[in-house]
């Protein structure tokens, strides 16, 4: 299968458009990401995201599996450029984009706070990596959402978006600009919240996590200040029997969201 080259050159107008999206302001201004690889595409396509357009290089085709998402993009009347891949790797944020880069709409979900949910609130995560981190496990763990406070990193950021492995498009997000008007913001709906600290006394197998719940992990660098420690309900820690001071947010987070997925189990 071959995919006819319409697109050559690194100036043309289609493509310096999609560059400008690897820009916060402009995915922001918008409403639009960029969206790598056969398994993010596969995600949008299974999801029913928007996805705008699409580019691929002949590296698309190099197996079955690039050849029948093709299929399915041209089965969804999804309109698909050819390009060099000189040009889709000027578009691409990693040197191995896999032959295709999509533009896909971004979610306009809302936290869904009926029942007795699990929340995560994650406040100044900076590292792209860490943040996709949580997004991800909070979709491997059932979560209904993750709440952004804080200077924290654009989750539509390039890598961050690969960090998720496609539960960017599965996970609610939500965003405030103080962690202090999230955790309000929960506790208007009857949550409790469990904030993570490396000086807890409770252990976080001790808690109980049923019930109307948010999971609070603080910035890599400072973690969370005591007037924050002051609005949560509960602090807990993660026991580490080796010589760590700590562990990165993203696995903090994710050892909680585990945690709490575990009790939650539990009559």
């Amino acid at each position: 299968m071959k995919i006819e080259i319409t697109i050559t050159s690194r100036r043309n107008a289609r493509i310096l458009e999609a560059r400008k999206l690897k820009r916060r302001p402009y995915r922001e201004e918008k409403g639009r990401f960029l969206l790598e690889g056969i398994r993010g595409i596969e995600d949008a396509l299974n999801t029913g995201a928007r996805i705008y357009e699409v580019m691929a290089s002949p590296y698309l085709f190099r197996n079955a599996r690039g050849c029948a998402l093709y299929e399915r993009l041209v089965d969804a009347q999804i309109e698909v450029y050819g390009v060099t891949e000189e040009v889709l790797e000027y578009v691409a944020d990693t040197d191995t984009p896999q032959g295709v880069v999509a533009i896909v709409r971004i979610p306009d979900t809302g936290l869904c706070l009926q029942g007795f949910p699990l929340i995560l609130l994650a406040d100044e995560i900076r590292d792209p990596g860490n943040l996709g981190t949580l997004i991800r496990s909070a979709d491997a763990f059932g979560l209904a959402g993750v709440i952004l406070s804080g200077d924290v990193v654009d989750p539509f950021n390039p890598k961050c978006v690969r960090a998720t492995m496609g539960s960017i498009l599965r996970v609610p997000l939500q965003s405030f600009k103080r962690v202090e008007d999230s955790v309000k913001f929960l506790k208007t709906h009857e949550f409790r919240i469990v904030a993570s600290s490396a000086k807890a006394k409770t252990l976080c197998y001790d808690y109980d996590f049923r019930g109307r719940c948010g999971i609070l992990v603080g910035s890599e660098a400072h973690g969370l200040t005591r007037d924050v420690l002051k609005l949560c309900d509960e602090a807990v820690r993660i026991p580490m029997i080796g010589d760590a001071e700590s562990l990165n947010a993203g696995v903090a987070g994710s050892i909680l969201m585990y945690e709490a997925y575990r009790k939650r189990q539990t009559d």
